[in-house]
Formats: C-alpha cells, sequence, structure tokens
C-alpha cells in the first residue's frame, strides 16, 4: 500500500524473500519497489516510518528488480542493526551490525536466540514487552536508547509488525539507528536556543520568526506579554497578524514588508497593534531575509517588535509643547526679542515685521537703536543703563521706532537682563508691545478731557439709572447749578413741566432701543426760568453690550427759539394785516378737510376779491389802500368762529374757511352776513370809504379734497360772480366742472388725433343727372379712433368748435385736400372739389394768406377746381365781413357755396350779397321731399331762387332713384348722396372715378 512505511517494505522483502513489492491496487497506476532502493533509502538517512509513496518507484517489476541485491547483500548491506523475530520471540534474521552489537562476529551465531540469551534481564523484559505491544496493537513504535560504553551512544530503535500473506501478525521486524550526532546537534541546539531565550528575555522586545513558506509567525512569550495574549499566539498565520494591525496602518505595513522582500535590505515600520484589553498599542517593527531558496526566492524572515507607545507620547508631547511655544512665539502679538551684550538683535518673532514692517531676517544682527526714533535713544541708554550697570536685573521704557514705511509707532520696552556665572551682562530678552492706539488714547483723552472743560456746549454724564456723575462748566453758567449741587442727583431735577410724561417715555424708549436721542427739550434753570434746549443724548455700552453711562451735550437754543418763532409767524403771516398767508392756508385747509371727513360735515373754502379797491388804493394813496385793508381783515375775522381761517392772499384778494357747515344752504346765511359787514362804511383819516366784495365758494367733500383744487374752484366761482355784478357770492358747480373738464380732454384727444396721423380725408362724388358725368367730389373728413374705429366728423368737430384746434384742423384739411386734388389732376383726373370751412376759420386773418400759400404750393393746379363750402347760418354773423373774405378767395380763382341752405333765415341776404357760386340743399330737406309737400315746396323755391340769382343748386341726401328723377324734373341736376356713391378714401375715390368714367 502507498501509505506503508519504509520498514514495512523491508520487513515484506524479506520475510517472503522477494527483491521486488507491489505499491497500489492492480491497474495502471500500480508501481514497484525493489530491494535496491529500500537500501539507498536506508542509506542516506531517512527513518524508518517514512512512507514508501515518497520513494522514486518503478513502473514495473522487472525495472525494480534489475539492480536488487540478494538477502544476505540487503541485510548486511544496511547502515543500521536490523532483525526480525518470531512469534516465540526469537530472533529469525540478523544482519551483521546486530550481530557485532552482541558481540558476535556472524549473524548465524544470533539466529534463533532469545533476548534472555543476548541480553540482561531488564532489557530482555523490555524487548519482549514492546514486541508483546507490537504484535498486539498491530501499531509502530520507536525510542532512543543512551548506551554507555567507551563513549556514550545513542541509538533510535523502530519496531513494526509483521504480517503473513493472510495478514496474520506472525512477529515482529525492527530497525537501530545511531542517532548519538543527531542527538549531540539537538542538545547543542536546545543550550542554543535556551541561552537566546535568556538573552532575548533580557532584551525586553518581542521576536518573530516569519515562515514564508509556510505562512507562519512564531514569536518568543515577550511578544505575546507585550500585546497581552496567552501562548496561543505563539505560533499563528499571517492572517492572525494583520487583524491585529490597526486599519490604517495596514496599507502601510503591507509596503514595507514588500519592499523589505522585493529589494532586499532592513524592514522597519512603526505602526498600532491591536492589545488583548482594546487599546491600541505603538510599535516599531524591525525584520531581515535571512534565507532564500535555490532561485534567490525569501523564504524566511526574522525581527523585533519594540513597544514605543511612551516614546511616541513623549515624542509627541514634546514635538505639540514645541509646535504650541513655536505657534505662541510665532502669533503673539507682542515682539520677543533676545540681544547680544551691545543690544544686536539675535532673535525675533514675526510680530516684529507685522508691527514695523521690517522684516526679521534683515533686522537680525542690528542694533534696537538703529530704529528708535532720534529723540527716543537716549531715554533708551536711561533706560537699559541699570541693566549694564547691575543695579536692577530688568526696566521698562515707552519709546517710538521707525517702520519700513517712514512712519512711527509707540512701544511699550520691557527688557531683563541675561548674566553670566560672574553676573556679567551677556545679552538681554523682553518684550515690545505695540501701544500706539493707547498713546493715541491717552492724548485723546486729554484733549477730550480739556473739550469737556473748555466746551461751549452743557455736557452732563449719568448713570444707567440718570443720577448726574459729571457736569461741565458750561452746564453751570447755563442752569445756574454749581457742580456739587447737582452731582448725585437725577436729572429730572432739570425738567420744565411743560413736556407730559408721554414725551420722556419716548425719549427713553429712543435710548434703550437705539442708543441714542435726539431732540429739543425746554428745561427750568436754579432759578426757574425756563430755557429752550438741543440736546442729544448717547448711552455708552461696555463689551457685554450693558449700558454704563448716559451722555448729554445740549445747546442753550433759547434765543434761536424765538427767533424761529418769529420768522415763522413771518413766513406763514401777512405782514400788512397778520392774517395767515397762502402757505399757512393750506396747512389749515388740509386740517379742515381732515376734520370734515372725520365728522361727516361740510367746510365751506371762500375766495374772496373786493370790488372798488383799485380806485382807492390810486386816487387816496397806499397808506389808505393798507388801513382800509386792515379793516377789512378785521371784520372778516369778526364773521368767524374759533377753528375758522382768515388768510389773505395778496393785494386786496382773501381767502376764508367755514367749517362744521350741515348743509349747502347755511352758506346762504353766513355769506350774506359777510357781505353786508364788509359793505358798511369805513372811516379814514376823516373820509368815508365804501367797498364791496365778490366771493367764490366751494364746499369739501362735494367737491373732493385736494386744498389746491377746491381753492382753484373758490376762484373760478368768484369770477363768475363779478361777471354777475359784484357784491354777491357764487356757488361753484362741480358737475358743470366736470362737464367742462370732459370737454377739454376731448379737446386734448382730437389734437392728439391731429398730430398723430389719425385724421384723413374721405371723398363723395357729385355728378351731373342729365349728362351722367362726374361734376365734383366733396371732401369729408374722418376719425380713425384707434379703439372707437372710424368716427364720423359730427362726433368729434363740436367738440373743437370755438377752440385754436379748430383753426389748425381747418389748416390741415385745406392743405391736404388741395394737395390731393393736385395728385388727381396730374393723374389726368382733374375734377373740382369742395372743401368745409368753419366761420371762425374763415373769419380769422390768416385765412387768405394761408389759402395763398397753399396754391402757390400747387402751381400747375387749376385754382378754380377747388370750391369751399360755408355754413348758411355761419355767414349771417357778419355778412359784410364775410362778403369781403370771400372776394379776395375769389380773386385767387377759388369759388364758394353756401352749405345747408334753407336751414337758415337769410337766404335771400347771402344770396344777394355774398359772391358765392353755388347753392347746397340740406340733405334733411331733400330726404322728406317725396313724402312732405311743404319739403317739396321748399325745394322748388330754393331751385327757383338760385336761378334768379343765376347760382348753381346741388341737391345733396339723395338716397334713391326716385329722388333723382324728382330733382331733375324740378330743374336741379347736380346731386351727391349714398344713392350715388357713399365717401371713401382717395385710392378708392380715384378707381372710382376711373370706372364711372368708363362705364358713362
Amino acid at each position: 500500500m502507498p501509505g506503508s512505511s519504509l520498514l514495512d517494505a523491508l520487513s515484506c522483502l524479506l520475510t517472503q524473500g522477494l527483491d521486488t513489492v507491489a505499491v497500489g491496487d492492480d491497474g495502471p497506476g500500480q508501481r514497484y519497489l525493489g530491494a535496491h532502493t529500500v537500501l539507498r533509502a536506508l542509506q542516506a538517512g531517512l527513518p524508518a516510518e517514512t512512507p514508501v509513496s515518497e520513494l522514486a518507484l518503478a513502473e514495473s517489476a522487472a525495472a525494480a528488480g534489475s539492480e536488487a541485491p540478494g538477502a544476505a547483500a540487503l541485510i548486511n548491506g544496511l547502515p543500521l542493526r536490523m532483525w526480525l523475530k518470531g512469534r516465540d520471540g526469537r530472533y529469525l534474521i540478523v544482519n551483521r551490525s546486530f550481530a557485532e552489537s552482541c558481540g558476535q562476529a556472524m549473524p548465524q551465531a544470533v539466529v534463533g536466540k532469545t533476548d534472555l540469551e543476548l541480553f540482561s534481564r531488564s532489557v530482555a523484559d523490555t524487548e519482549r514487552a514492546e514486541d508483546a505491544q507490537v504484535m498486539q496493537e498491530g501499531q509502530p513504535l520507536s525510542r532512543v536508547d543512551r548506551i554507555d560504553g567507551d563513549g556514550t551512544v545513542w541509538f533510535e530503535t523502530y519496531k513494526a509488525p509483521v504480517r503473513s500473506p493472510d495478514g496474520l501478525v506472525v512477529g515482529t521486524v525492527g530497525v537501530a539507528y545511531d542517532v548519538s550526532e543527531r542527538v549531540r546537534e539537538q542538545r547543542s541546539a536546545q543550550r542554543s536556543r535556551k541561552k537566546l531565550a535568556d538573552v532575548l528575555a533580557t532584551i525586553g522586545e518581542g521576536i518573530w520568526d516569519y515562515n514564508l513558506v509556510t505562512g507562519r509567525f512564531s514569536h518568543n512569550r515577550h511578544w505575546c506579554t507585550m500585546l497581552g495574549l496567552d501562548d496561543r499566539w505563539l505560533n499563528h498565520a499571517m492572517a492572525d497578524l494583520q487583524a491585529l494591525i490597526h486599519p490604517e496602518d495596514r496599507e502601510r505595513v503591507d509596503a514595507a514588508v514588500a519592499a523589505c522582500l522585493e529589494g532586499g535590505g532592513t524592514y522597519v515600520a512603526e505602526y498600532r497593534l491591536s492589545h488583548a484589553d482594546g487599546h491600541w498599542l505603538w510599535v516599531r517593527d524591525r525584520g531581515d531575509v535571512v534565507d532564500y531558496d535555490q532561485d534567490g526566492r525569501p523564504r524566511r524572515m526574522v525581527g523585533s517588535i519594540a513597544d514605543i507607545s511612551a516614546m511616541r507620547s513623549t515624542t509627541q508631547a514634546l514635538l505639540e509643547s514645541q509646535i504650541r511655544y513655536q505657534q505662541v512665539f510665532d502669533s503673539v502679538r507682542e515682539v520677543i526679542f533676545q540681544t547680544d551684550a551691545r543690544g544686536r538683535w539675535q532673535l525675533l518673532n514675526p510680530a516684529w515685521a507685522e508691527i514695523t514692517g521690517h522684516a526679521v531676517d534683515e533686522s537680525i544682527g542690528r542694533s534696537f537703536l538703529d530704529f528708535l526714533h532720534p529723540d527716543d535713544q537716549d531715554a533708551r541708554r536711561e533706560a537699559l543703563k541699570p541693566l549694564v550697570e547691575r543695579a536692577q536685573d530688568h526696566c521698562s521704557a515707552t519709546l517710538r521706532v521707525k517702520c519700513r514705511d517712514g512712519s512711527f509707532r509707540w512701544l511699550d520696552l520691557y527688557a531683563r537682563a541675561i548674566v553670566d556665572a560672574d553676573n556679567t551682562l551677556v545679552g538681554t530678552s523682553g518684550t515690545l508691545n505695540d501701544v500706539t492706539a493707547r498713546v493715541a488714547a491717552e492724548d485723546y483723552l486729554r484733549l477730550t478731557a480739556s473739550v469737556f472743560r473748555h466746551a461751549h456746549e452743557s455736557i452732563i454724564i449719568t448713570d444707567p439709572d440718570a443720577r448726574i456723575l459729571e457736569v461741565n462748566d458750561s452746564f453751570c453758567a447755563l442752569t445756574g447749578y454749581t457742580r456739587d449741587e447737582v452731582i448725585g442727583q437725577h436729572s429730572r431735577l432739570l425738567r420744565s413741566g411743560l413736556h407730559d410724561a408721554a414725551y420722556y417715555d419716548a425719549m427713553w424708549a429712543d435710548l434703550l432701543r437705539d442708543g441714542v436721542w435726539q431732540g429739543e427739550t425746554w428745561s427750568r434753570k436754579k432759578n426757574g426760568e425756563f430755557y429752550a434746549q438741543l440736546g442729544n443724548i448717547s448711552a455708552v455700552r461696555n463689551e457685554a453690550g450693558q449700558t454704563t453711562h448716559y451722555v448729554g451735550l445740549f445747546t442753550d437754543i433759547t434765543d434761536m427759539k424765538e427767533n424761529q418763532r418769529q420768522l415763522e409767524h413771518l413766513a406763514y403771516h401777512d405782514v400788512l394785516t397778520q392774517l395767515p398767508n397762502r402757505s399757512l392756508l393750506a396747512d389749515r385747509m388740509r386740517m379742515s378737510l381732515a376734520q370734515a371727513e372725520r365728522n361727516g360735515t361740510l367746510a365751506a373754502v371762500a375766495y374772496l376779491d373786493l370790488d372798488g379797491f383799485k380806485p382807492v388804493n390810486d386816487s387816496l394813496g397806499h397808506h389808505v389802500g393798507d388801513r382800509l385793508l386792515v379793516e377789512i381783515a378785521r371784520r372778516l375775522q369778526a364773521s368767524t368762529r374759533a377753528g375758522d381761517t382768515v388768510a389773505r392772499m395778496g393785494g386786496d384778494e382773501f381767502a376764508l374757511i367755514y367749517n362744521g357747515l350741515e348743509h349747502a344752504d347755511e352758506c346762504e346765511q353766513v355769506f350774506a352776513r359777510l357781505l353786508a359787514s364788509i359793505s358798511a362804511p369805513i372811516a379814514v383819516d376823516g373820509r368815508e370809504l365804501s367797498v364791496t366784495a365778490s366771493i367764490g365758494v366751494t364746499l369739501c367733500p362735494l367737491d373732493g379734497s385736494d386744498p389746491e383744487v377746491l381753492l382753484a374752484h373758490a376762484d373760478q366761482a368768484m369770477y363768475l360772480a363779478k361777471r354777475a355784478g359784484r357784491n354777491r357770492f357764487h356757488l361753484f358747480d362741480p358737475e358743470r366742472d366736470r362737464r367742462l373738464r370732459a370737454h377739454r380732454d376731448a379737446q386734448i384727444r382730437v389734437e392728439s388725433a391731429l398730430s398723430g396721423g389719425e385724421l384723413e380725408l374721405h371723398y363723395q362724388p357729385k355728378v351731373d343727372a342729365l349728362t351722367n358725368t362726374l361734376s365734383g367730389v366733396e371732401a369729408l373728413i374722418r376719425w380713425k379712433h384707434p379703439e372707437l374705429g372710424l368716427r364720423l366728423p359730427g362726433e368729434f368737430l363740436p367738440t373743437v368748435s370755438e377752440s385754436r384746434c379748430e383753426i389748425d384742423l381747418g389748416k390741415w384739411v385745406l392743405a391736404t385736400a388741395v394737395a390731393q386734388l393736385d395728385s388727381w389732376r396730374a393723374a389726368g383726373l382733374a375734377t373740382r372739389m369742395s372743401v368745409n370751412i368753419s366761420a371762425r376759420h374763415l373769419a380769422h386773418p390768416d385765412f387768405v394768406p394761408h389759402l395763398r400759400s397753399v396754391l402757390e404750393a400747387h402751381p400747375e393746379l387749376d385754382p378754380g377746381l377747388l370750391q369751399l363750402e360755408v355754413l348758411e347760418s355761419t355767414t349771417m354773423t357778419d355778412l359784410s365781413g364775410i362778403a369781403r373774405i370771400m372776394a379776395a378767395c375769389n380773386d385767387l380763382g377759388v369759388s364758394f357755396a353756401i352749405d345747408d341752405f334753407g336751414t337758415g333765415f337769410g337766404s335771400m341776404s347771402s344770396l344777394r350779397r355774398l359772391p358765392v357760386r353755388s347753392i347746397k340743399i340740406d340733405r334733411s330737406i331733400i330726404h322728406n321731399m317725396l313724402n312732405d309737400e311743404d319739403d317739396l315746396a321748399t325745394v322748388q323755391s330754393m331751385i327757383g331762387l338760385a336761378a334768379a340769382f343765376r347760382r348753381e343748386v346741388i341737391a345733396e341726401g339723395v338716397e334713391t332713384p326716385r329722388h333723382r328723377q324728382a330733382l331733375v324734373k324740378l330743374g336741379c341736376h347736380l346731386v351727391q348722396g349714398h344713392g350715388i356713391a357713399r365717401p371713401m378714401p382717395a385710392a378708392r375715390m380715384q378707381r372710382w372715378m376711373r370706372a364711372y368714367a368708363t362705364r358713362h
């Protein structure tokens, strides 16, 4: 079997007389062991228990037995004692070495004998007992015996059972090796290991041995003790050690080990190992590769581990202490210095550069005197003199140092002597502290104290409870109190009683919230006299934000307040009458309006102008006029109640405000009395003078609540009172005013449309009903409103009637129409055009010159193509003047037509006296002529009248063919209206004219 030992194979060969023995089961895998192979293995010193599977086996019995020696050669050639016993204990086979150990020259002398016949009784009993144990248990055993003779010899004996082919134990086989040399080596190694262990035990370091092949570590006991581990940790796997290493250190340790294995050299690493009690232990680990295989690969490492926790803690503490010292040295704001005996810098911290701007490196080696203000060098020598003379160990001074930028800073110098064993000064050390701010503060305090004493303003300092702590001289001069009289007193000592408690509550609220209060107060002097002062009180707080003091600075403004009162009176009152002026009136009006809204009452605002004052003033002089105004002012004030207001607006104009009216009817009684009071005679210098007044009145809030608007409305109403005959009052009508404003807004919108290009002209054709030819067009204005769409002239022209815009609009219509007329002429469509002109435009002095300039702008246009239409009613205002203007226009070639003929009352006069060419029968008459006999008769008479005066007649408003036919029968063949064509823009009108000419 492959698991059998070398001795088993030897026993089989001997007992069965074989040259080879089969190893393994039958089949392709079976191998063969020859006697020669067994002999060489034993000669090589392999132990008898060595498995045969480790030997070189042959693939066939022939190959294994080709060199097999005989049994005698096998037995006697072994370099060891060998024997074979039967079950009865008799030796069956022995080799020469065994026989010689028994004192026999040949093996035959031993065969057949027992142990009792060869050895002593004790040795024989031991042998027989071991043989019985092997045969009974069927297991081999071994022992090592010491044999004393000429020299001590050690033999290792190995016994095994011998089995028959059927498996029964039939005896024992044994071998004995001389292991004296091995024992001696082991004992020497044990002694060396003990010595090494004793040495290592005194070293106090953990020793490790790392087998790279097996991956296991061996340690000395100190390693376990150091980590609090038991003896199980004397030998363990590499993975167990890695589990003890701190997770943050494992990568670094692995890298150090890998570097050692790869490049050789010594492995050194510091890392943390887990102690058995849970804390981390810092160790320094050193190791070397001590064994390599035949290919140069590392096989073994040894090394040591030392506990460096205490050393590391000490080092860390020293490092931290050094860092803290360096941080303090670098960050302290005081300069730390050290000099030699001659005062040259040897040590400076960065604060020197921060304070002075001089670099530390550049300053080392230089003297402190090099940086001092020239005026302070002697002071420095005097300060250091006690140290140099050894009279003192330290000194101090405040000196100025010149900075790199040329400025100087004040430094407090503190120096201590550095002496040798003989008490000789060898240097100094100390500090320099920047006290520039302190010196400035001291100067400031001295200045402040001087200012406090000599300030013109009154200054008072109190504690948080307003008890007086300090006052200056100005305070005493102002109040009449001495310093001793007020120190410790509460500041309420100065209260005048003119301010209520709420005033002081508000003052303290500001101080507590904002820390400051500003304002004016009235206070009382020691003698009881009142005085006004402008004050500024500030809270002084400590670093915790708590108020520690209050400082008050006060200026006496009593004279200024009196001057201010006089100036305010002058600013808000009329100099002559002492009545409120226009500025104060505005404030009074706002108060009255607010009162009216609050109480649900009415306030009457009146504007009054004296009637007949100017003749008095001009004839009798201004001094008489002034006295008259003063008396009128007195009467006005007498007519009002408390809370009402009378103001002079200037000249002989006054304004009044009556508050608390319940309804508008009260005005009648109020202002009737006022008018009677004013009209009563006034005696001035022996003369009796009389004046009346025209008064305009408006009511609030019925007329809104804006003071300026109310005053303006009252002024408007006053002018209406004057127009109505004077010596009366007129009540402003808000509704009428709203209508006027709406009318004005509409005017402004039309003006905007004119300037914005929203207006345009449309054209309506006139035709000859007899010949079906175009006789002309009429220009009609239209408004293309951006929101309302196309608007007809009746919707917006009345808005601009009698306004400035009416003239501007007429000029634009005239210029636009003439330009279009000339454009059609150039296009071969020459036709007459009529343009409507308002009476104001026609009567305007600039009308004829403007018409002339318009025509001159189109020199190729025949002026005879232009006809101006004027309403019949407008010609009756100034028939002669209108006739002259028409004549001037006729001279330019322009003709006229009377529009809406028959609606006025002067038709005969118009035809007889005005140089007109045409008359137009109004559309309202044409429209009803077929149904109303009176209108038909009117049309007949107008046509007859036009024929009598040789005037051209045109009927407008022709809507149907019946109208057209009836007019032709009556003798009027020129017609226009929707029955012919509606008004249209210029472009469409041009296309219509061409198409009409083609059809007819």
